[in-house]
């Protein structure tokens, strides 16, 4: 007979194959984001997700969180009222959580480069391509064990698949500290002069930047393919992007949108799954295949694992 460790770790190795939660929900409802580092002066009180130091100088110091390993000031600026303001929540981003909030499967920041005639075009290609998957594309079918388990709080009709945008002038005052925080998402953005889009998902993650000419189908498709797919991967680190500041209790927002009587458990309470890479697959130029050969492969593929594994137990226990 297997040891009850070795079933257990079939149980998730099997089940790592089968999730069939869109990666945006499953960001929404699992995906706490970083907390932030700043240095403000002594007897500051911040609201928000900080990691707070304090100095003796009258400003204010933003770093990205400690898992982005990086030591450099994203952002200072002096400290008073209208920075403090600035660094805590902005208009845009309030735009971002209400649309998050509403159910929308991510937000698509475009960050002007200040050429209106490049603006213009970037933010109607965009606009044009992501209506156009909107109505080609589809959400992978939940599995009611995947709900039963809590990995979801809302069944199956209550997710959309839906794509806005939101310009953002890159002067905007009241959007400095968040401009900051999509810059540094990635390396020498800030040297760019070009419009920049960055698709915002889950509790106020930035998957990547899209910069000017790789604006393009290629790029916005492949972006979208893996925000609505299946988050075969359920360890946020192990996925791309970077977390902001938001402004918002994402616990109550999942509740607010949770089908009554669903308990949303704490993440500690689900059993550690194996990390998968999610596959982005090329252009969406039709409406994707049926999945039941992808699950079918999937657990195919658990089986086989099963079948290693047991025969290593078979061979230690001689």
């Amino acid at each position: 007979m297997l040891p009850r460790s070795a079933i257990l770790f079939l149980f998730a190795a099997t089940a790592a194959f089968a999730c069939s939660v869109p990666v945006f929900r499953y960001a929404l409802e699992h995906w706490a984001a970083d907390p932030y580092r700043v240095t403000v002066p002594h007897g500051t009180k911040l609201d928000g997700n900080f990691k707070v130091t304090t100095t003796d100088a009258p400003k204010i110091e933003l770093r990205q969180p400690a898992s982005m390993r990086n030591e450099e000031v994203i952002w200072s600026a002096e400290f008073n009222e209208a920075n403090v303001k600035a660094l805590v929540d902005s208009p845009a981003r309030q735009q971002i959580a209400e649309r998050l909030g509403a159910g929308e499967s991510a937000v698509w920041v475009l960050l002007e480069s200040g050429d209106k005639a490049k603006d213009d075009e970037a933010a109607k290609f965009l606009d044009e391509r992501l209506e156009y998957l909107t109505g080609v594309m589809e959400l992978p079918k939940l599995d009611q064990q995947d709900i039963k388990n809590g990995l979801v709080s809302v069944p199956g009709d209550g997710l959309q698949l839906a794509f806005s945008t939101l310009r953002v002038k890159r002067d905007d005052a009241a959007e400095r500290a968040f401009i900051a925080m999509l810059l540094a998402s990635e390396p020498d953005l800030r040297e760019i002069e070009e419009p920049i889009a960055f698709p915002i998902f889950g509790q106020g993650r930035v998957l990547y930047a899209l910069v000017g000419r790789g604006i393009k189908v290629e790029t916005i498709d492949r972006a979208a393919q893996f925000l609505i797919g299946s988050c075969s991967c359920q360890v946020k680190e192990q996925n791309p992007g970077v977390d902001l500041v938001m402004a918002v209790d994402w616990k109550q927002m999942v509740k607010d949108q949770a089908m009554p009587g669903q308990q949303l458990p704490e993440l500690s309470q689900i059993a550690d799954l194996l990390p998968q890479t999610v596959k982005i697959d090329g252009q969406v130029e039709a409406k994707p295949a049926d999945t039941t050969t992808k699950f079918d492969w999937r657990i195919g593929l658990g089986v086989i694992l099963l079948l290693v594994v047991i025969r290593t137990l078979m061979k230690l226990k001689r």
